[in-house]
């Protein structure tokens, strides 16, 4: 019963979130000016959904596949290959609309690969390798998504908001095309994800018990790798880098419903969601100007990551 409540109350929360987002903000609201919020602020509600729910159950999935609670997709440089990608893009002059997710998938698959290939100490994988690995592959992406940028021509400001996240999108009609094609394409993939859940719940327990049991674990990392490095690369399309969110959101939905993956992975993605809405208006109301979400993210991330760290690895 309580956890029906609390499945219920995840619902809940994102519709309030989705309220306060668009009737609150810098510019205030009025009824007799109500396209504008409709215009401006109905657009970022969208892809923060989208892009919160995304990096959470990617998040929730990983941990469970890698028995790590410190990786996400920007832990693991998923999201700086995909940035990297991006880059490479801009400063060859292929950004068409589906040319840019490209770079972007084929960024994040190398990088998902080469930090898993690069956390092997004599055949095996520990938790510090892992962390270790894709914290400096990340640092190192992000160094050459600057240089790249900066190349290309990029305005700093615009560097920056692109490596630490943004909501503040102008849809153009490609963009939008481009955005509603992701979306379509993700939805079977996230359910793809969710399919995994009795897969993970084992997998999570020791990778032996899983292999006793008949599951190819090669054959798992193998599809949620590629799966998570498309479903990242889209997000980083529309709103750059968001740090926290997909590492932080899945533990916050174990304290709800404990470790079963058929309870974490949807949860994970209201509840991702909500926090990212919610973590835009504040980038958008407690400065002069409005901050890269990531500078949010971190102040509430970063700590949570030192709790994890001392207890966890």
């Amino acid at each position: 019963m309580r956890k029906n409540f609390s499945g219920f109350i995840l619902v809940f929360l994102i519709l309030i979130a989705a309220c306060i987002s668009f009737f609150l903000g810098p510019a205030g609201f009025s009824w007799k000016e109500l396209s504008l919020p409709i215009k401006l602020r109905l657009p970022r509600i969208i892809l923060g959904l989208y892009a919160g729910g995304v990096l959470s159950i990617v998040g929730a999935t990983l941990q469970g596949l890698l028995q790590n609670p410190l990786v996400d997709p920007y832990i693991l440089g998923i999201a700086s290959g995909a940035s990297l990608g991006a880059a490479i893009s801009q400063l060859w002059g292929k950004v068409g609309i589906f040319t840019l997710p490209l770079f972007e998938f084929l960024g994040a698959t190398f990088a998902i690969f080469g930090v898993y290939f690069l956390a092997q100490i004599k055949g095996t994988i520990t938790k510090l390798s892992l962390v270790l690995a894709g914290v400096i592959l990340s640092f190192f992406l992000s160094s050459l998504v600057m240089l790249f940028m900066i190349f290309s021509q990029r305005s700093f400001p615009e560097i920056i908001y692109f490596l630490m996240g943004r909501l503040n999108l102008v849809f153009t009609k490609e963009l939008l095309i481009a955005f509603i094609v992701f979306i379509l394409a993700s939805i079977p993939l996230l359910i793809y994800l969710f399919s995994l859940w009795r897969a993970l719940n084992i997998v999570s327990m020791h990778e032996d018990v899983a292999k006793s049991l008949g599951i190819d674990i090669k054959k798992l990392t193998t599809n949620i790798f590629l799966v998570s490095s498309f479903l990242v690369a889209g997000v980083v399309s529309f709103t750059g880098t968001v740090s926290f969110i997909g590492l932080c959101v899945p533990h916050i939905v174990r304290l709800i419903y404990g470790p079963d993956h058929y309870k974490l992975l949807p949860s994970s993605f209201l509840l991702g969601a909500s926090i990212l809405i919610i973590t835009d208006l504040i980038a958008r109301s407690i400065a002069p100007v409005e901050l890269p979400l990531s500078v949010i993210t971190a102040l509430f991330g970063v700590p949570f990551f030192i709790y994890l760290l001392k207890k966890k690895l």
